[in-house]
């Protein structure tokens, strides 16, 4: 039986249509060559991105690290993760993270690069300890239901939630087991929103921001951050307290809600919020105020 020849290997076209970013440079500071996605992710024409040192699309931030990584390079050692942002042609910039063989007998440095822009956005707009929304996305969003409040003349309403005796929280459970506490607090608040459009997101320290949508009043924003708070306390977390005594967990929390004006900044609802929220602690916490 005849075996039938294996067809010319076409590495051009593989190296072109690569989804990853795949390249060719230098030690001295150019591509040699780059293939299609380097074109589509960044938007320059090869030529651009042959004819330019390659440190001048990285972010001004990031070109001292840069530069010492292409050092590593350069004495043969392997770069797995390394990650910087290159300045698009639209004017962005783009995250990418890097992998690179370098060859030392031609000085040639063999690299791949993927695209995490997407990526590191989504994890810019999340707290890194209980990862959920964080104080950044918490502000917008009220921004943004404060003015179509404005349009619509409804209320909005907002509660602070914040752990009873943090200070004491944080000695007692210790840093690692009290960052769990804070996953556990803020996916049981996370769970607790029935409502499409409410939004919780961790502000500060052991402070919870909840925004409702939808027109709520004040008291029946209340009666959500009530359930929300019973929610943290059938978790069941304990903590040493003062003499190493077991204390639960638990939260307090101030709502407040009103009609915007036009021209008004949400910024006193949320003083009233955390007025509430200081009355509630002076009452001795776990419980939810609503400020008048």
């Amino acid at each position: 039986m005849t075996q039938r020849p294996s067809p010319p290997l076409d590495l051009d076209r593989f190296f072109d249509y690569a989804v990853d970013m795949l390249c060719i440079a230098d030690v001295t500071g150019y591509f040699r060559r780059v293939n299609l996605s380097f074109e589509r992710v960044l938007g320059y024409t090869r030529d651009e991105l042959l004819a330019r040192p390659f440190l001048e699309f990285v972010h001004a931030e990031d070109r001292l690290e840069t530069v010492a990584e292409t050092r590593r390079l350069s004495t043969g050692q392997l770069c797995l993760a390394f990650e910087n942002r290159y300045l698009a042609k639209d004017g962005s910039y783009k995250h990418l993270s890097w992998t690179c063989y370098p060859d030392a007998e031609s000085g040639l440095l063999y690299a791949v690069a993927r695209d995490v822009t997407e990526e590191r956005l989504r994890q810019s707009r999340l707290d890194g300890i209980t990862g959920i929304p964080n104080r950044t996305v918490w502000d917008e969003a009220l921004l943004g239901e404060w003015k179509r409040s404005v349009r619509l003349k409804l209320p909005v309403a907002l509660g602070l939630l914040d752990v009873d005796a943090f200070r004491a929280y944080n000695h007692g459970m210790g840093h690692l087991e009290g960052d769990r506490g804070l996953r556990r607090i803020a996916e049981a608040l996370a769970a607790g929103l029935r409502r499409e459009g409410d939004l919780v997101a961790r502000c500060q320290g052991g402070t919870f921001g909840v925004l409702f949508a939808g027109g709520l009043d004040g008291p029946a924003a209340r009666a959500h951050c009530e359930r929300l708070r019973q929610a943290v306390a059938d978790l069941g977390i304990d903590y040493a307290g003062a003499h190493g005594k077991p204390q639960p967990v638990t939260v307090s929390g101030g709502v407040a809600a009103r009609v915007p004006e036009r021209g008004a900044a949400p910024e006193p609802l949320v003083d009233a919020a955390r007025q509430g929220l200081r009355l509630a602690k002076s009452q001795g916490g776990n419980r939810i105020v609503l400020a008048p």
